[in-house]
Order: C-alpha cells, then sequence, then structure tokens
C-alpha cells in the first residue's frame, strides 16, 4: 500500500525541483555543494564532544596518557567520518534529483542517506559498531512509536511490561558478557567467570579487588556522576540559545529544570544492586558464576522503573540481540572448520550468516531510515537524531523540513 505521505509529495513536488527544496538562496547545485562542503565539519566535531569526555570519565582511575591520545584521536577520526557521510548524503539528494529529473519521495533523505554512509570512509570495527547501533537504537525507537498496531501501543503504555522485559535483556547481556565470549561495552562490565582452580583477588570469593563495600560506594558513586554529566550536557544542548545569551543562566531556576536527575539514579542503582548481588552470590557458594551474573543482571534492571525511557529501553534490546548474536557466533567457531562433513547445519548456518557485515548494513539502512523519519515523520524522529541532522548539516535540513512541511500544509 502507498503511503499517504508519499502520495501527497508526489502531488506537492510537481514541478519544483532541488532548488526549491534544499537551496532557494543558490541559483546552482555547483554552488550549494562548494558552501556545505566548506562549512558543515564544526557540526560533526560538536556532536561528538560527549564521546570525548565520558569514557575517560568512567575509566577514571585507568586514565593514561596513551589512552588519552588514543580517544582523542578516534574522536577526531569519527568526526571527520561523520562530516564526509553528511556531506556525501547533501550532495546525493541534488545529484539524484538531476538523475530523475524530479523530485522522488525516497529519494528525499532516505536513499542519500544511505548512501552517504555507504561511499563514505570505512570506520574500525569499535566506532562502526558504535555507529550502527546508536543509528539503530534511534530507528527502532522511531519505528515503535511511528506504529499503529495495538500489541505494540500496549507496549509502549505498560510500565510493568517494560521493565519487566528490559529485566530480561539485562540478564541475557550480563550473562554473555560473564562468560567471556562477549566483549563489549554496557553499563557495567563484569569480570569473565573464573575457572574453578584459580584464586580469586577477594577471600569471599569475589572477583574484584579490594572490599565489597568499597567496590560497591565506588560503582555507585562514579556511574551516578556519569549519569548526573550526560543530562548536564543534553540540557546544554537544549537550553543553548538561552546560555549563549545569557552564560550565568547555568545556574538559574531554568536550566535546573532542564536537567534530568533520574538518569544518574537510574544508573547509580543498576550498578549498586547488580554488584551487591554478585558479591552476596560469591559469598554463598564461593565464587562467581554466569548464571550468578544473569541473575544479577535480572535484578538490576528494576531501577528501569524510575526511567521508563526510549533510549535506555532500546539501548538495551539492542545490545541483547547484538550480544546474543555475537556469543552464538562465537560458539559455533569453537566447532571444527570442516563444517560440511559434520552434519550440524544450525552451525554451519550461524558461521556462514556471521561473515556477512551486518553492522555495515545495520548503520547504511538504519540512517536511511532515520533520514526518511526525520523528513516526513518528525513528530516520532528522535529528539537525539533531529539535534544531530540539525547540527551537523548547520540547519540545511531543518530548513529542508520546514519546507516540506510548508508544502503539505498547502493542500491538507
Amino acid at each position: 500500500m502507498v503511503s499517504s505521505s508519499k502520495l501527497v509529495f508526489d502531488r506537492v513536488a510537481a514541478g519544483r525541483t532541488c532548488r526549491d527544496l534544499w537551496h532557494p538562496q543558490f541559483a546552482s547545485c555547483r554552488r550549494y555543494n562548494v558552501h556545505f562542503w566548506r562549512t558543515i565539519m564544526p557540526g560533526s566535531f560538536k556532536l561528538y564532544v560527549p564521546l570525548l569526555v565520558l569514557p575517560p570519565l568512567v575509566k577514571l582511575n585507568d586514565v593514561t596518557a596513551r589512552y588519552l591520545l588514543e580517544h582523542t584521536l578516534q574522536y577526531v577520526y569519527i568526526s571527520l567520518c561523520t562530516y564526509v557521510q553528511a556531506a556525501l548524503s547533501l550532495s546525493a539528494q541534488c545529484a539524484l534529483h538531476n538523475l530523475l529529473g524530479r523530485l522522488n519521495y525516497w529519494c528525499v533523505m532516505f536513499w542519500p542517506c544511505l548512501l552517504g554512509v555507504a561511499i563514505g570512509p570505512p570506520l574500525p570495527k569499535p566506532l562502526l559498531r558504535l555507529q550502527a547501533i546508536t543509528f539503530f537504537n534511534m530507528s527502532l525507537e522511531a519505528a515503535v512509536r511511528k506504529s499503529t498496531a495495538p500489541a505494540i501501543e500496549y507496549a509502549r503504555r505498560s510500565k510493568p511490561l517494560g521493565t519487566l522485559t528490559f529485566m530480561a535483556f539485562s540478564a541475557l547481556i550480563l550473562a554473555c558478557l560473564r562468560s567471556g565470549r562477549v566483549k563489549q561495552f554496557w553499563l557495567v562490565n563484569p569480570n569473565q567467570e573464573a575457572p574453578s582452580n584459580s584464586t580469586q583477588a577477594g577471600s569471599a570469593g569475589c572477583s574484584h579487588a579490594g572490599r565489597c563495600g568499597q567496590h560497591l560506594i565506588d560503582g555507585v558513586l562514579k556511574y551516578g556522576m556519569v549519569g548526573f554529566i550526560l543530562e548536564a550536557g543534553r540540557a546544554v544542548l537544549r537550553q543553548w540559545s538561552l546560555l549563549a545569551t545569557r552564560p550565568m543562566a547555568l545556574f538559574g531556576a531554568e536550566f535546573r529544570a532542564a536537567c534530568n536527575l533520574k538518569l544518574g539514579l537510574f544508573l547509580a542503582c543498576y550498578v549498586g544492586i547488580f554488584r551487591s548481588v554478585c558479591c552476596l552470590c560469591a559469598r554463598r557458594y564461593g565464587r562467581e558464576r554466569v548464571v550468578h551474573a544473569a541473575m544479577a543482571g535480572f535484578l538490576a534492571g528494576i531501577p528501569y522503573w524510575l526511567y521508563p525511557t526510549y533510549q535506555i529501553y532500546t539501548l538495551g534490546l539492542t545490545k541483547a540481540i547484538e550480544m546474543g548474536w555475537e556469543y552464538c557466533g562465537t560458539k559455533a567457531a569453537d566447532g571444527d572448520d570442516n563444517d560440511d562433513d559434520d552434519g550440524c547445519f544450525t552451525a554451519r548456518l550461524l558461521r556462514r550468516a556471521h561473515r556477512l557485515p551486518m553492522l555495515r548494513l545495520v548503520q547504511m539502512f538504519s540512517f536511511g531510515y532515520l533520514g526518511h523519519v526525520y523528513a516526513f515523520y518528525p513528530r516520532v524522529s528522535p529528539v537525539f537524531h533531529q539535534k544531530a541532522m540539525d547540527v551537523c548539516s548547520t540547519d540545511l535540513t531543518l530548513n529542508m523540513k520546514r519546507r516540506i512541511a510548508a508544502w503539505f500544509a498547502e493542500v491538507l
């Protein structure tokens, strides 16, 4: 079925060109392209400032000069890559219009954004995972908000169901991490399961160094502070225009109202419950096991009730999918390489599926879908993605979105 937005767009875009939609102030596509290739780079560096600041805060006790140098170079590289992706996406808007001779519904944002990521410079796997999962999280959030299916609408409104399913995601994630087969970032990073004959760092069988109380307090304070800093950074972005004119408003009531302390409380409670349960299990059974991490992760998901947001929920869902996928892949890879004769069809299928560039495909199609939602369904587009698009394009995409809305208003 053809969507109503496509029919309306085809109607209002008849006879209009990419100049009408994208660059009315530039007579030619060439001048427009030269302009934005020269001006939009700073936006990408601004977008990734949280990536530059937050990881060193989490690793506060382990930060070295070498780590800071490598981390800064990663920040510079992903910012440059994002700049090129954004510029290629904007260039593709005009290129596809000139190729087709008209404005096409799917060639506004969807295909240009997808092509911008596909043609753009490759990212190292850790940065590719970061970008792909971030895009997928936001596209999943947009799809859930956009859906009118009764089951999804009920799940979206039900806090108990959301909390219970997030607890299940948390249990799966932490069990995969504890097993040692998966090494990825999550809200907490448990140690791998220790062999039964190994010497534990703690006298009670805990895998952490030092006393349990100190270990617990350290995690609660550190992650609570990270949550507070992250929310403060978001508040600065939301109140940027106010702070630019009145810097002292940073200490005013309006800015404090924009800061949500629930993220810090959620992270502190999550880490506190997980570490407490792990220590109790280690004291009871002599050492920590994978099943203990799963139980601790399940209980640690209870604080989601305090902060039930799309961002946290979709992060848990996508991490559970990704880590479960990686766990199955590494487990299947432990079998013999000559799998054509071993009769294990599932293991062979998993090994072949893991040869596909899944992260790259997720990155491309998620970014294309997000661009499509941004342009035609802005009410369901994630706020962070809208800010990212506006910042990285120096409001070129924002002006385009407003023109489409004005065109739609003419006939609706």
